[in-house]
């Protein structure tokens, strides 16, 4: 159940792809597709999404691009681990609807290509 209604699924999930897309561009290698169950509570709302997470290799660790469900706005985060199975240790996460420059900025921190510049 998509919790808002100031903003778009469909255009969340493209800038998810976005995204990683971007991270492959980078250097980020596709690994595979994997089943996740999480439950994340929305103001007053309790959401539980399965989702075919979609699994990166960059450098030694693994990644996906976690949602986050925040009050105002969708979020996502980069998690990392050593293996598939222990993907967990997250970035800071950042809102779906930034200007592509900064969705890229985002990225690049994720991943360690350069440190975190904020204004």
């Amino acid at each position: 159940m998509w919790p808002y209604d100031d903003h778009s699924e469909e255009e969340y999930y493209k800038v998810i792809r976005f995204v990683e897309d971007y991270a492959v561009s980078l250097g980020a290698e596709y690994v595979c597709t994997k089943e996740e169950k999480f439950t994340t509570s929305v103001g007053d709302k309790t959401i539980t999404e399965t989702s075919n997470m979609r699994i990166f290799k960059y450098g030694d660790e693994y990644f996906w691009v976690e949602h986050h469900f925040l009050a105002d706005c969708p979020f996502m985060v980069f998690s990392f681990g050593d293996t598939i199975e222990s993907i967990f240790d997250d970035m800071d996460p950042f809102p779906y609807n930034l200007d592509k420059d900064e969705l890229k900025a985002e990225v690049r921190y994720s991943l360690g290509i350069e440190e975190y510049l904020k204004a």
